[in-house]
């Protein structure tokens, strides 16, 4: 995503209404998803594909073409969204197991079903966070997770809203199948689009502030004196500095290529 694309989001609330075309491009949004999931190969790349196109809708861009963009976004991000799923079946299925042998040996005590719904939230807020990292920025795969962790713990408010609202969302669908499977199959119309436009609305805000770091930092001076030490500053800093750079890099890549198809 360019500066320009940048200079036109808006620091405001969550979830502003939206008008009709939004509304239409988002549940297009996820029934593209839907469809680019059947591959099973292709999950990571099309959840990858539908923040790189919600982003640019959330942003304001003008003529967003869902269907060219999600195409691009695919093949832009295949590679690294196929290295994420892998991630995301190897983290996910890890917890699920800790979660059935504890859930096996209840007994045992609070603690570790503390503990495993401790790591079921680190898991969910990963895979919240590194999808929509990868669908915006071009960057090594090592940085972009390490970009993920250091986003979730800097925007702690954010984090844990996202989350929440995402765990409601999906908690919702899953009731709605076990209560009629009918009524849960016709929720994929538009069950999906809810949840990613959940997530990006909030990272729209997070990214917002990663790449307007001014005003970001005006905003967070006023609580400056209640953290301590100087990890979380030097996250922000860091991560300030990579994603503006990153977002430098694919504005000269979208130039090059715009230049590229008005040469040919």
């Amino acid at each position: 995503m360019n500066s320009n694309q940048t200079s036109k989001s808006q620091n405001s609330k969550i979830f502003k209404p939206m008008p009709p075309k939004k509304s239409g491009q988002f549940l297009l949004l996820g029934l593209l998803w839907l469809l680019f999931c059947i591959p099973v190969i292709t999950i990571g790349a099309a959840t990858c594909s539908v923040f790189y196109v919600a982003l640019k809708i959330l942003n304001n861009d003008e003529d967003v073409n869902v269907w060219k963009s999600f195409i691009k976004g695919i093949k832009e991000n295949f590679l690294q969204g196929f290295l994420m799923f892998l991630l995301s079946i190897i983290t996910i299925g890890a917890a699920a197991a800790y979660i059935w042998w504890v859930l096996e040996r209840s007994s045992q005590g609070i603690l570790l079903v503390c503990l495993a719904i401790g790591i079921s939230f680190v898991v969910l807020v990963f895979n919240i966070f590194t999808y929509p990292i990868i669908g915006r920025y071009k960057n090594t795969f090592a940085n972009i997770l390490r970009n993920a962790v250091a986003l979730a713990f800097t925007f702690g408010k954010q984090t844990l809203r996202v989350t929440i609202f995402t765990i409601a969302e999906l908690a919702i669908a899953g009731v709605l199948f076990k209560l009629n499977l009918f009524a849960g199959l016709a929720s994929l119309l538009f069950w999906p689009s809810l949840i990613f436009y959940t997530i990006s609305s909030f990272m729209a805000d997070i990214f917002y502030k990663v790449e307007n770091p001014v005003k970001y930092e005006d905003e967070a001076e006023e609580s400056s004196n209640e953290i301590e030490g100087e990890t979380v500053e030097d996250t922000v800093n860091d991560t300030v500095n990579d994603t503006v750079n990153d977002t430098e890099e694919n504005q000269n890549n979208e130039n090059n290529n715009q230049d590229e198809e008005i040469e040919s």
